[in-house]
């Protein structure tokens, strides 16, 4: 018989106890990873911007081989926020010390461990949906917290800009980015329901890696799933890397520096946050997550057809108003870019709970979690080796986009053979009221 779904939580609730996490998630990816780092590296450290795509995927390769492990962990022990909390600690004392770096190996020396944390800790958090919604309230519980996780990203984006006006001011952005992210997983860490202890909160890491290809052959068991995996897998290697590149490919193309990236990020994710409240959440309810997925990918071969057409002297003449290649870019591409990622998080977790049971779910969102990191190692390593080989120009950056482009046409095919899957009452369970209070 399957588990009781979860009481709907207030909205409040929901929010300040789960959603917050996404907030301090987006942003650090959105001013670490997207916006500062990367200008640290090149204009503080004198480092090229396709030694940055190497740290990440390196980064991205060691989190692709944790996710599965952790996963199984949590569905062993039933709890998500001890590994949480493990996480983000790791996370914010790797990313504040960042502002005291003075090398580039000094630099990778923390920036692989911390984007390593984030991500290990965003293994356990969507892994804890089942926990805070139910197959009613899900879809507007997952758009909802993807809306507050830009809109987070946009605060923390116009706040902290200030503090590094020019690129040379990039290292000081560092610490207070960690504080806040602190305070933002917070809730998440100690005050959200969670799963039913089933022992203690430990990482076996022999029997987790051995448990991996009893995990991959129970995926198989579910087809639909194993099948959603590999889509996911395909589309992700664009999402997880686009905003790395545009942040790369605006500076070294464009000629955008640090403070006018605040200006290129800002509509995008304006346009993310409202996408995932007012349109992706509402399409999901009507046409379901396998459609709108579908649409969504639309929405990135669009983006990708764009992106390579708008170079320096490019302009668009509107009436009297003539548009140049800086504000037509802001414009024109980086809202598509937000419009793109907000449809893929909202609807590919939504989708992903349909296709999983319950109690698999740190299983086979720590799959999910391999699938996307492995993803990203894939994307990033694509874009890396062709700035590598062909320089960080105009040529090298269109046959990375062309990269990714077939990447999302290849997911779409495969989406389109699934079933018009919804969540139900058995991907959900009712947490116990002391849940939340162990291990603290």
């Amino acid at each position: 018989m399957a588990a009781p779904s979860a009481p709907r939580m207030p909205w409040w609730e929901v929010l300040f106890k789960y959603s917050l996490f996404e907030a301090g998630d987006s942003a650090w990816s959105l001013i670490i990873v997207s916006t500062y780092f990367g200008t640290f590296l090149q204009v503080v450290l004198k480092e090229p911007g396709a030694e940055f795509g190497w740290g990440v995927t390196i980064g991205a390769l060691l989190i692709a081989l944790l996710s599965p492990v952790l996963g199984a962990n949590a569905d062993n022990s039933g709890r998500r926020q001890p590994y949480l909390r493990w996480f983000v600690l790791g996370a914010v004392v790797c990313t504040a010390g960042l502002t005291w770096v003075h090398t580039v190996p000094e630099a990778m020396l923390l920036f692989i461990p911390a984007y390593i944390c984030v991500n290990g800790a965003f293994t356990f958090f969507p892994a804890m949906t089942p926990a805070v919604s139910n197959e009613k309230t899900v879809s507007t519980v997952i758009s909802m917290t993807v809306g507050v996780g830009y809109a987070g990203g946009l605060i923390c984006l116009l706040t902290l800009s200030r503090l590094a006006p020019t690129d040379a001011s990039a290292g000081r952005v560092f610490l207070p980015m960690a504080l806040i992210y602190l305070v933002l997983a917070f809730p998440a860490m100690y005050l959200a329901p969670d799963f039913t202890p089933k022992g203690a909160a430990r990482i076996d890491m022999a029997a987790a890696y051995g448990k991996m290809r009893e995990t991959f052959r129970e995926a198989q068991k579910y087809k639909f799933l194993f099948r959603f995996l590999v889509a996911d897998f395909l589309y992700e290697n664009a999402a997880a890397s686009i905003i790395t590149l545009m942040g790369l490919y605006s500076r070294n193309v464009l000629g955008f520096h640090a403070g006018e990236l605040t200006k290129l990020f800002g509509p995008s994710i304006v346009v993310a946050m409202l996408s995932a409240w007012f349109l992706f959440g509402p399409l999901i309810r009507r046409i379901g997550p396998r459609k709108t997925v579908l649409v969504d990918l639309a929405v990135w071969l669009l983006l990708f057809i764009l992106i390579p057409i708008i170079r320096p002297g490019s302009s668009l003449q509107v009436g009297f108003i003539r548009l140049d290649a800086k504000p037509l870019f802001t414009i024109a591409v980086a809202p598509l870019a937000g419009m793109g990622l907000a449809g893929v998080w909202s609807s590919s977790r939504v989708l992903l709970t349909a296709l999983t049971p319950a109690n698999k779910s740190g299983e086979f969102w720590g799959l999910y979690n391999l699938s996307g990191r492995t993803a990203s190692l894939l994307g990033d390593a694509t874009w890396s080796s062709i700035l590598t080989v062909l320089g960080e120009g105009p040529l090298g950056y269109d046959v990375s986009i062309v990269a990714l482009a077939v990447y999302v046409l290849l997911g779409a095919i495969v989406i389109a053979t699934l079933p018009d899957a919804r969540p139900s009452a058995v991907n959900f369970v009712r947490p116990s009221p002391a849940a939340g209070n162990e291990d603290r």
